[in-house]
């Protein structure tokens, strides 16, 4: 069985797996736009990059069954084709745990100023939101440096934009 991870699955694995490989899946759209107590993809146009975990022979349900209660809050799971990076490797399924607009932790669509401010307020018992957009960001720039994901790299930047204010307020 095969995971794959979009966003702090990239960044934070936290779970055994044999072995990995970097591609995308098509026909999603990468959105900040899953509210979260602890943790943030939604079908849309376009790819999204990622990382596609193999987990461990014999161990697959143990596994699965932590990534549900890691990924609860709002998201289900579906089967989809993912397509290695390196495209000698044929393009293969794998299981997607994807946020759905009718579950109650969805935000749905904002300006990405309001999303920016958002991320910049939250944190949870998982850490801040800021390390989470940080992480996945600086992510997906070493994973794949010619993925040009403006949703993500705009927030990231209104981000730092952000904390830079702060940070020259306080220095006041």
């Amino acid at each position: 069985m095969w995971v794959f991870g979009y966003g702090s699955l990239i960044w934070k694995v936290d779970f055994p797996y044999q072995d990995k490989l970097v591609g995308y899946i098509s026909g999603y759209s990468r959105r900040f736009w899953q509210g979260s107590t602890d943790h943030r993809g939604v079908p849309g146009k376009g790819c999204v990059w990622g990382v596609a975990y193999r987990l461990p022979v014999g161990k697959e349900e143990e596994v699965k069954a932590y990534l549900d209660f890691r990924e609860k809050g709002g998201y289900r799971t579906t089967t989809v084709i993912f397509y290695p990076k390196d495209t000698t490797t044929k393009p293969f399924s794998v299981l997607l745990y994807i946020g759905t607009c009718d579950n109650p932790n969805y935000l749905g669509p904002a300006p990405l100023e309001d999303i920016a401010e958002q991320i910049f307020n939250a944190a949870g018992p998982s850490g801040r939101n800021t390390e989470y957009l940080f992480e996945l960001a600086n992510s997906i720039r070493n994973l794949v440096p010619e993925d040009a994901d403006e949703h993500l790299f705009s927030l990231e930047k209104l981000v730092k934009d952000r904390l830079e204010g702060k940070q020259n307020i306080n220095c006041l």
